[in-house]
């Protein structure tokens, strides 16, 4: 009898592990996980300036660890203090969400989220010939934790780079390393400072982007809601893009790239039941592939176009 109990107490605990297991990879199959500190150490992290790092508590669960960033000398106002980096090649793309737990020090001390790009591939990050896309200084004057928010556009970030040339389209190659980078301000008490980072997840971009994935697989084969085409399809420098309207509406059109940054607003307003047509020029852009958005209140379709120049 004992042995029987055995074996269902362990069918039982190996079941619940197995359904945990399922229910947290449901939960994270629509972000990306880059660091939940709860492997009870810091792989990948560095650490320089005054800053050192370490885990919150060895014996630690998921839920609750996290990276303890410390200063080791006294900090003064208006002072570089130092950073942490996660050297770790990440993809990202346009509109995704970068999201962080940082831990306040009530304090005038500000924290910079950056992405490193390695330009040369020499697996270090410099200033002369790599570059880094930048948040704007996060205050951490406040106690316990809170999660930022940090959306991969040049509305949340901006370049920094040698290279005057330098734009979002930086996005197409992975990033190195993510990094905290840590300043004092004007009202800085002075003291050691000790901060905090959790959780740091990737989440899916805005809906645009997803519309986008779903016209690359489009196959052709579904009927176009407003019977949406363009020609010459490739084009250059100009074409056409006809549709119907079953309906008086507001009517947006709207032109993407294939990373879904908007290059272009075609139309934004009411018009009549019918056909219509509009044209897109696109001289300034380079060659490539383009995805145009028709938009009404009831109904949103994209359509793919190359630009062969």
């Amino acid at each position: 009898m004992m042995k029987i109990i055995t074996r269902f107490v362990l069918t039982f605990l190996l079941l619940i592990l197995s359904f945990s297991s399922a229910l947290a990879q449901t939960n994270n199959s629509s972000n990306t996980v880059i660091d939940s500190f709860g492997d009870h150490k810091l792989p990948g992290w560095v650490w320089g300036g005054n800053l050192t790092m370490k885990y919150s508590f060895p014996n630690d669960n998921p839920e609750n660890g996290y990276g303890v960033i410390s200063s080791t000398t006294q900090v003064t106002a208006n002072s570089f203090v130092g950073l942490v980096r996660k050297e770790q090649k990440i993809q990202f793309a346009q509109d995704n969400i970068l999201s962080v737990m940082l831990q306040g020090v009530s304090n005038d001390l500000y924290a910079t989220v950056q992405i490193l790009y390695d330009n040369d591939k020499d697996n270090k990050y410099d200033e002369v010939n790599d570059t880094r896309l930048e948040s704007k200084p996060i205050s951490l004057n406040f106690s316990g934790w809170k999660e930022f928010f940090i959306n991969i556009n040049d509305n949340d970030l901006k370049i920094v780079s040698k290279n005057k040339n330098e734009d979002f389209s930086i996005l197409e190659s992975e990033a190195y390393a993510i990094q905290i980078s840590y300043q004092a301000g004007k009202d800085f008490k002075s003291s050691t400072p000790e901060t905090g980072v959790a959780l740091i997840t990737l989440r899916p971009n805005k809906q645009t982007k997803q519309e986008i994935a779903n016209s690359s697989d489009n196959t052709g084969t579904t009927e176009s809601f407003f019977s949406l085409k363009n020609y010459p399809n490739p084009f250059n420098p100009e074409t056409t893009i006809s549709y119907t309207l079953k309906s008086a509406s507001n009517v947006t059109i709207t032109v993407y790239d294939r990373l879904g940054r908007e290059v272009a607003v075609l139309l934004d307003g009411s018009q009549s039941e019918g056909d219509h047509t509009i044209s897109f020029n696109a001289s300034n852009l380079p060659s490539g592939v383009y995805f145009y958005r028709v938009k009404t209140p009831d109904k949103t379709e994209v359509q793919k176009m190359v630009l062969a120049k």
